[in-house]
């Protein structure tokens, strides 16, 4: 008896759980970079600065330019990951200005981080590269993004930094 209410009560509780969320793909950036600023040694950490310069944002719902003026605030902690603060901006083919403030991590090798540090194209197999962007639109076409939470990998080659970008369903 205690086997059946037990199966009962589990058989209710599972049907009426939620299923994992899915994810729906957003677009892809393609982040231009200048070189690396390094501040230097820190309480935290190496701590650098690699201005963004420019780049395109492309995806079934949206395309736009990405512009001069951000960056990516980086802490190398001493066990090999940085962590990633990156700020900057598009504007869409239509006009509209978006913020974005994309957190993460990058978790490699030394080996690997000193390849990626020479400019060196590195498999995205060989590293873990993962962020959590935060879209900031106005009123109108793209304000869904301000109440969506995303999700993305990223992946360093010479000369940009690909991001692909994924809606939690």
């Amino acid at each position: 008896m205690k086997k059946i209410l037990f199966l009962f009560f589990m058989s209710i509780t599972m049907s009426q759980a939620q299923t994992a969320p899915a994810l729906d793909f957003f677009c892809e950036l393609k982040v231009k970079l200048d070189p690396a600023l390094i501040v230097g040694e820190t309480p935290h950490g190496t701590r650098r600065i690699i201005p963004i310069i420019g780049g395109t944002v492309e995806g079934p719902k949206i395309k736009g330019e990405i512009l001069n003026g951000g960056a990516d605030w980086q802490i190398l902690r001493a066990d090999g990951v940085t962590e990633l603060e990156a700020h900057y901006q598009f504007r869409t083919d239509d006009g509209t200005l978006i913020y974005v403030k994309n957190t993460g991590i990058r978790a490699a090798t030394p080996e690997i981080a000193a390849r990626l540090a020479k400019g060196e194209k590195v498999d995205a197999n060989e590293y873990y590269f993962r962020a959590m962007p935060k879209f900031d639109a106005p009123k109108g076409k793209y304000d869904w993004v301000n109440n969506s939470l995303f999700v993305c990998t990223g992946e360093r080659l010479p000369d940009y930094v690909l991001i692909r970008v994924w809606k939690v369903m």
